[in-house]
This record gives C-alpha cells, sequence and structure tokens, in this order.
C-alpha cells in the first residue's frame, strides 16, 4: 500500500501549497476561477482525447461505460431525494458533487498503483462514463437550481459547444471506427494533460476555506455518509453478483469509492453553487478515499 500512501500524500501537499498561496496573497482571491476555466476548456477534453486513443469498443467495455454513467445518475437522484428543503443552489451544489467522481486523476493513478497498468483501460472505460454523467447533464441541472430561473435555449447552445462533450463525441467515434489523429495531435495533448493533476490541485487549494456558514457545514456533513454509504453498497452488490472478472471487479469497486470531482468545484464556482462548501466536501472526500482504499484492498478484500 505504500504506492496508494505516496500518491494521496503527494496530492495533500500540492493542495497545502494552494492554501498557503491564498493565505500569504501571492495570489488573488478569485485567481482560482481561472485554473478551473483552463481544467474545463482546455485539459479534460485532453485528458479524454488521450485516454481514448488505445480503446476498443467490446460489449464488456461498453458495459463498464454504463455502470459508470449510471452510478453518476443514481447518485444524483439519491441525494436530491434524501436532502429535501435546502436552497436551489444547496441543491445545485450537492447534485454536482455526487453525479462528478474524481476519476480522471486519482481513479485511473489509483487503478495504476493498487493493480497495475492492466486496470487503466478499465477505468478509462469508468472515466468516459462519468464524463458523461456530469457534463451531458451538469448543463441541465444548473438551469434546474440556478436561482435566476431557466434559459433552456441557452443551456442548448451550452451543450452544443462544450468542449468536454465534443471531445468525448470525437473520441468515441474514433475509437468506433478506427480513424485517430496524428502522432503530433496526441503529443500536445498527452502534454497538456501533464498538468492537470498539480494544476488542479492547486486550485483546490486556494478555494479551501474553513470558515463556512453553519447550514453549509451541516450539508457537507449530511452529503458524506451519504455518498460513501451509497458507493459501499454498490461496491458490496458488485462482489455480491460476481458479474465480471476480478480485475474489472476491483476496479469498479475502487470507482464507487472514489472521491468526488475537482471539475464539481469550477462548475459550483460559475454557477455560483457554494463552491467552497463544494471545496470542503471534496477535500474531506479525499481524506475518506484514502482511508477506505487502505482499509478495502489493504484488508477487506484477497489480492488479485
Amino acid at each position: 500500500m505504500s504506492s496508494v500512501n505516496s500518491v494521496f500524500l503527494l496530492l495533500g501537499s500540492v493542495i497545502a501549497a494552494g492554501f498557503v498561496l491564498r493565505k500569504s496573497g501571492a495570489v488573488g482571491e478569485n485567481d482560482y476561477k481561472i485554473y478551473f476555466k483552463l481544467i474545463t476548456t482546455l485539459i479534460i477534453p485532453c485528458l479524454i482525447l488521450s485516454n481514448f486513443r488505445t480503446v476498443e469498443l467490446t460489449p464488456e467495455y461498453l458495459s463498464i461505460f454504463a455502470v459508470s454513467c449510471l452510478f453518476g445518475m443514481f447518485l444524483s437522484a439519491l441525494v436530491y431525494v434524501l436532502l429535501p428543503g435546502k436552497t436551489r443552489s444547496q441543491k445545485g451544489m450537492a447534485v454536482l458533487n455526487f453525479a462528478g467522481i474524481n476519476v480522471g486523476f486519482i481513479g485511473i493513478p489509483l487503478a495504476e498503483a493498487l493493480f497495475g497498468p492492466e486496470a487503466t483501460p478499465i477505468m478509462v472505460a469508468v472515466h468516459g462514463g462519468n464524463a458523461v454523467t456530469l457534463y451531458a447533464f451538469c448543463v441541465i441541472r444548473t438551469q434546474l437550481y440556478t436561482e435566476q430561473g431557466a434559459d433552456w435555449r441557452a443551456a442548448g447552445r451550452r451543450l452544443a459547444t462544450s468542449p468536454v462533450l465534443l471531445a468525448l463525441a470525437a473520441a468515441l467515434l474514433m475509437a468506433a471506427t478506427g480513424i485517430h489523429l496524428p502522432d503530433f495531435c496526441y503529443t500536445f495533448t498527452d502534454t497538456i494533460t501533464k498538468i492537470n493533476t498539480p494544476l488542479s490541485m492547486l486550485a483546490l487549494g486556494m478555494t479551501l476555506d474553513f470558515n463556512l456558514g453553519a447550514d453549509e457545514r451541516r450539508l457537507v456533513f449530511k452529503m458524506l455518509p451519504l455518498r460513501y454509504l451509497a458507493g459501499g453498497l454498490a461496491a458490496f452488490a458488485l462482489c455480491a453478483l460476481n458479474l465480471y472478472p476480478p480485475l474489472t471487479r476491483y476496479t469498479l469497486v475502487l470507482f464507487f469509492l472514489l472521491p468526488g470531482a475537482i471539475n464539481c468545484i469550477a462548475y459550483c464556482s460559475e454557477y455560483d453553487f457554494h463552491p467552497k462548501a463544494a471545496a470542503l466536501f471534496n477535500s474531506l472526500s479525499n481524506v475518506i478515499t484514502f482511508v477506505l482504499v487502505w482499509a478495502v484492498f489493504g484488508f477487506l478484500l484477497p489480492p488479485l
């Protein structure tokens, strides 16, 4: 488990650096918004194109994609039903942070550290399904929960021009046809992708603020047990049903236990859905994920 410890120690150090940068005045209070804009419009599309380069759309691969997509939808519905009576913006924050799961730069590195490079294509399929859940529906959700009222025409334009969805559609089309971009294009996307983790972690650290209002703190501490209880039940059901080979099964169990996606903070920031509460939820879920992953794969499940 030393490799898992190293991954989380590194992530925590970069988050702390971002926090210190903001608290010391080295960066502005709202500079993190620029970084999040870069992440959602450039870095994540490059990540998708790079990760789908070697994908083969087999029935098992597509089923993994579907499981990931449906799990995000299930979590969104769960938090909507079980957290009634909140403001629109609080609902928006909770639903977005349950839909988005941090597969890109925590799930994939952890899968490689725990199970080896053979797990990477599986987690890439998971990443694609979760991208559909988060990005295809986040625009609809934000229209439902924004305090200003829905603008469905603008929502349609946003979906049609979403860099993430366009990249995902292109990646799936290339995987289905076997036609790919020139090598220099992948050299570019691979280079951009390398800054995803450090930039995202720095931006997360810049948003950290534990001086939240009482209502926001209560909301976050209601969300956390609900999220991990749902993930734990999904992992138990998957193991009990024994539907997949061991490597695929273990990789999906890891997915069910992953923390919230960094990108959700970016969307919460853009729509004013309590971004600091979203950052606190994300930070605490990182800690909980580390403990659960260490316990589950270190003690509860037999090694592969």
